[in-house]
């Protein structure tokens, strides 16, 4: 598992900037959702950049649809796709 030493929570902004610039920094961190009953958090091993809509690999390349809606939103938040029999988590 790959360890951060710097256990700062990131914020939303730290992700409002280019995905190539982001995506180097996050593993090796832990994503936290903080429901009212319990918390649930994941740590990030990898991260995969993408140049948006106008990238043909990514997801957002063919346009905005309910399913991909949280793509063309705020950043900091959270896309979880199924692909090759995993799940993959986007943010």
């Amino acid at each position: 598992m790959i360890e951060s030493p710097d256990r700062t929570p990131l914020s939303r902004d730290f992700y409002d900037r280019p995905g190539l610039d982001v995506t180097p920094e996050p593993p090796g961190r832990a994503l936290v959702r903080m429901p009212d009953d319990a918390p649930v958090g994941l740590r990030l091993t990898e991260g995969e950049a993408h140049a948006g809509e106008a990238d043909p690999g990514s997801r957002a390349h063919r346009g905005r649809t309910a399913r991909k809606a949280v793509m063309f939103g705020p950043p900091g938040h959270v896309d979880v796709s199924f692909g090759y029999g995993t799940s993959r988590r986007s943010a």
